[in-house]
């Protein structure tokens, strides 16, 4: 400890040369100053370490003894700053250097997205942008990868399955699309039937022979447009096409809670930075110990590299996010309202993009121990013609079997 302690504040170690050298060393010790490692070369010289101190005060004790001073060596840390400042330029460019490859080493160099669409991957490319995930970014301030995962299967609704994984530098970003099965294009003469049962409201027919009129029942499979056209005597096979809106009936339950207990964020959070040093943890920032009375913990552990190798220091971020509970009581009509919401989110979702929901009927309404007991139906109005190919030849066979 003492070896330290003269380290930081410097010593000299010097020979002390003069007819009574031990002179020298008491008349020091008078006057407080600390020698040590005291040893005798010969009759006139002795050999000691001496604390760095004035030099005024050591000029007056060389002349009070009649001795004189030859330095052997400059020790500590007040040389070591001196032949630092003579060295300035080296220093700060050392420095900078090491600053600099730590920075690059800790740094996102590459961010691949594979088995999405061009359109796909500028959409998640936008959300890891806003969770500080982009090419030239430190790694340090992005998220966990499983926080990267949540924020984007949250967000991407044509997603099936999407994994985020890191190696080195470079953030991998694999994703795995909805792909739905295509219709199946029916090609040469064809008509229009009913897919289901409806009354028909119009007709927006382009090729084909009409065979309904609107206000008019239909039954699933009913031929609505004909691919035959002309008469019995002179006639040719067409492709239909057209559209023909039906309006068509659908029956839902829902079931709803009068009261909903909610956990929500109010907004608030409070960030603390630790840096993890082997066994040993120094706070950075954030030194409360519990900012918020009801919260959400998130933490973050990122290791600090240095070019491949990976050191002992962590940084580590603790995310408390304020949260509030919320209880909501909700009237019949509130609860009403949102069941029948629910319900018809849920049935345009079935559908096709261009159906559209009239109105909803309800048929039952009864509350049950807290909750609410729904039944209705809906009345739509969608496109119900779809594509059937014709049996030319069996066509044929049942015009010839016609009487003349």
């Amino acid at each position: 400890m003492r070896h330290l302690l003269h380290r930081t504040e410097g010593y000299l170690r010097a020979e002390i040369i003069g007819a009574e050298p031990e002179r020298f060393i008491r008349i020091g010790l008078r006057e407080q100053i600390r020698i040590w490692n005291i040893m005798r070369t010969n009759e006139t010289t002795l050999t000691c370490s001496i604390a760095l101190t004035d030099s005024n005060a050591l000029r007056m004790l060389l002349k009070e003894s009649k001795c004189r001073i030859h330095i052997l060596e400059k020790n500590g840390l007040p040389f070591y700053l001196r032949k630092l400042k003579l060295r300035l330029g080296i220093t700060a460019g050392l420095l900078f250097f090491m600053m600099l490859l730590l920075m690059l080493s800790n740094m996102v160099w590459s961010v691949r997205i594979d088995g999405a669409d061009p359109k796909l991957a500028d959409q998640i490319r936008n959300i890891l942008r806003q969770n500080h995930l982009y090419e030239g970014s430190l790694d340090l301030f992005v998220p966990d990868t499983s926080q990267l995962e949540n924020a984007l299967s949250t967000k991407l609704t044509k997603v099936t399955w999407i994994g985020v994984s890191r190696k080195g530098t470079t953030y991998r970003i694999n994703v795995v699309e909805k792909k739905y099965p295509k219709p199946k294009e029916v090609s040469g003469p064809r008509n229009l039937v009913a897919a289901k049962q409806a009354v028909v409201q119009r007709l927006y027919v382009e090729n084909g022979q009409p065979l309904v009129e609107s206000d008019q029942f239909v039954k699933a499979g009913q031929v609505l447009v004909s691919g035959k056209i002309g008469s019995d005597e002179s006639f040719k096979f067409v492709s239909s096409r057209g559209k023909v809106i039906g309006e068509t009936w659908y029956r839902s339950e829902m079931q709803i809670p009068m009261t909903n207990h909610y956990t929500l964020y109010t907004g608030k959070d409070y960030n603390r930075y630790q840096l993890k040093m082997w066994h040993m943890t120094v706070s950075l920032w954030g030194f409360k110990k519990q900012p918020f009375k009801a919260y959400d913990l998130e933490t973050v552990r990122k290791p600090i590299r240095f070019l491949i190798w990976r050191t002992p220091f962590v940084l580590i971020k603790q995310q408390y996010r304020q949260t509030k509970q919320v209880t909501r009581q909700l009237t019949v009509a509130q609860a009403t309202r949102d069941a029948i919401e629910s319900s018809e989110k849920k049935l345009l979702d079935q559908l096709p993009e261009d159906a559209k929901i009239l109105n909803a009927v309800i048929d039952y309404k009864k509350i049950v121990r807290g909750q609410l007991y729904l039944r209705t139906h809906q009345v739509v109005h969608e496109n119900i013609a779809v594509p059937k190919a014709i049996n030319i030849e069996k066509e044929k066979k049942k015009m010839k079997k016609k009487p003349q």
